[in-house]
């Protein structure tokens, strides 16, 4: 998980990169778009220079056409208010180099000062147009200025003359005697409305804070997709991996799993769970549980409904023909924080080792204190014994004839309850093992020479394999070679004439031990009677004690090692002796 959090990190987005990178692309968008302003402007200041020069040079040439034509006094001044009627022509004026109107688009205007002389002094008059923005008295105006001599070396007075005639030669006259220069320049003025300006410049304002609006947006919703993209991605990654990882729990997990939808058909299986019911694991997804079997589960579902979304019983689960399986479930209704129903959650905890084991405690339990007690009646019952049969013995030697047998069948009964006294006292009281690491087929072996009279008595084949090298084993050779005899006893009397007593020793690598199986081919047991085989004076023959089973079960667990039945009658009997290794090779 720490792994997973380090990859988070590291693939998420810090909000401040994000906002860095909003405001730089903002302060571009800006930059752009105040450029894209100021490029509009300077193209129409330039459209107004140029478009003020050609209305000069037309000036120009129309006064010098009139010069020519020898035009009437008032010809410049109409030349100039038929030309300033063009359209966005504000005003024309014509002024000498103090800024008295010589001729103006506004007749009106003519003999009055369009600028002061400060401001005609701070202007640089030059043959070249110069533009500013002037504000006048009712609107703002783009003025285009220069010197204006449509006949060079020609004082305006000759190509300007006032209407009045008598008052041109009068002031020529009075130039002359105040000694004037003949060829001070002449400035025009050329007024443009800039309200076309004004709104290119406002509409191109618009389509850049637009197309700022329009880039900004798709920059931000670059950002946002590549935030969402690699959120998506990182969800996406992190979802599979919480699938892995609870696939891999729910395939690990020891408790059987099954998840339903709301109908009862099954969408999630274990391989536990499909052991337990003895089906097929890819089989189970689709299938509506009371197709399942086992139990009951539509009460179980039933109940949920009725006693709230958990619930845990143990039942017992019906996997096949006889096998019935104790089992703990628990089953619960999926539902969402938005109280949506989702399906069944159920849980199977395999009760069987569980009871196997509380069983095993039980009878270890009544083993000790039948134990406890044998050993306190075999005491008391082998002191009398002794003197039974010590008397039995004096009287045998005594009498004659039929009293003579009674007392040796005295005898022999007492001998053969000493036997069942001395078996009660080895089950009681097993001893201590002296357990050390010994070749276990060797201690086969000697068991099977000690009951080879018996075998050839009955006609038995036995065969004694070895699967593999057999690692050694902490024993004790005479208290197992005892169990091994016991049971080998047991199997030859369990077969008629000309049986098979198998014995098989193999490592078993998951315990790391040894298997030792011993299979005889006799009439087997029923399968009630095989949980009952280990307990004391419990037995199928016509004779015999019934403490033999239960020596050898507490041999192996002395041993640390288990033991196992399986038995079918009619084919035979296994007993399956797992025990413990020190890990070397014999």
């Amino acid at each position: 998980m720490n792994m997973h959090a380090d990859k988070t990190k590291r693939t998420r987005i810090n909000p401040w990169l994000v906002a860095g990178l909003t405001v730089i692309l903002g302060l571009a968008v800006s930059v752009f778009a105040v450029r894209n302003v100021q490029r509009e402007k300077e193209h129409m200041v330039q459209n107004y220079l140029e478009h003020a020069e050609a209305l000069f040079w037309a000036l120009e040439a129309g006064t010098r056409i009139g010069m020519g034509m020898h035009g009437s006094a008032g010809y410049f001044q109409s030349l100039v208010e038929e030309t300033a009627k063009q359209h966005g022509i504000v005003y024309l004026a014509v002024t000498d180099a103090k800024g008295l109107v010589l001729a103006h688009s506004d007749a009106a205007r003519v003999g009055s000062v369009l600028h002061p002389p400060e401001a005609m002094s701070a202007r640089s008059l030059s043959e070249e147009r110069q533009g500013h923005f002037q504000d006048t008295e009712d609107r703002r105006v783009f003025e285009v200025y220069k010197k204006f001599a449509p006949l060079p070396g020609v004082h305006h007075s000759m190509w300007c003359p006032p209407r009045n005639g008598g008052m041109a030669v009068m002031g020529m006259m009075q130039s002359r005697v105040q000694g004037e220069d003949n060829h001070d320049p002449s400035v025009i003025f050329l007024g443009l409305d800039v309200s076309p300006l004004e709104e290119a410049v406002a509409g191109e304002l618009r389509t850049s804070v637009l197309i700022a609006v329009l880039v900004l947006l798709m920059g931000l919703g670059g950002f946002a997709s590549l935030f969402w993209a690699q959120h998506y991605r990182l969800s996406r990654r992190q979802l599979r991996d919480t699938q892995a990882f609870a696939s891999e729990v729910v395939r690990c997990l020891p408790l059987g799993l099954l998840s339903t939808d709301p109908d009862g058909r099954v969408v999630l299986s274990n391989g536990a769970a499909s052991a337990l019911l003895g089906l097929d694991k890819d089989a189970m997804p689709g299938m509506l549980l009371e197709g399942l079997g086992g139990v009951d589960w539509n009460g179980i579902m039933a109940g949920l409904a009725d006693k709230g979304t958990v619930l845990e019983r143990e039942v017992t689960l019906v996997a096949g023909p006889g096998k019935r399986v104790p089992v703990n479930l628990g089953a619960s209704r999926i539902v969402t924080s938005d109280d949506d129903f989702l399906g069944y959650l159920f849980l199977l905890r395999d009760l069987g080792e569980i009871r196997r084991l509380q069983e095993q405690v039980r009878r270890n339990e009544r083993l000790t204190a039948l134990g406890n007690l044998a050993a306190g009646v075999a005491h008391e019952i082998r002191n009398p014994l002794s003197s039974i049969k010590g008397f039995a013995t004096y009287l045998a030697g005594k009498v004659q004839g039929q009293d003579k047998d009674a007392a040796r069948a005295m005898i022999q009964e007492t001998d053969r309850l000493n036997r069942v006294v001395s078996e009660l006292l080895e089950f009681a009281r097993p001893g201590e093992m002296n357990l050390r690491d010994e070749d276990l087929a060797q201690v086969v072996e000697r068991a099977l020479r000690l009951v080879r009279a018996d075998v050839t008595a009955k006609g038995v084949a036995v065969r004694f394999e070895q699967e593999g090298t057999l690692p050694r084993v902490p024993l004790d050779p005479e208290r197992l070679t005892q169990a091994l005899l016991n049971l080998f006893l047991n199997a030859v009397q369990a077969m008629d004439q000309g049986g098979t007593l198998r014995i098989t020793a193999a490592p078993e690598n998951e315990a790391g031990g040894v298997v030792l199986r011993i299979a005889d081919t006799g009439h087997g047991m029923a399968a009630e009677l095989v949980p009952d085989i280990f307990n004391p004076y419990f037995t199928t023959k016509s004779s015999g004690t019934g403490l033999g089973l239960a020596i050898v079960h507490r041999i192996i667990e002395a041993h640390g090692g288990e033991i196992k039945v399986d038995s079918v009658v009619g084919q035979g009997t296994v007993f399956t002796l797992l025990l413990p290794s020190t890990g070397r090779r014999s």
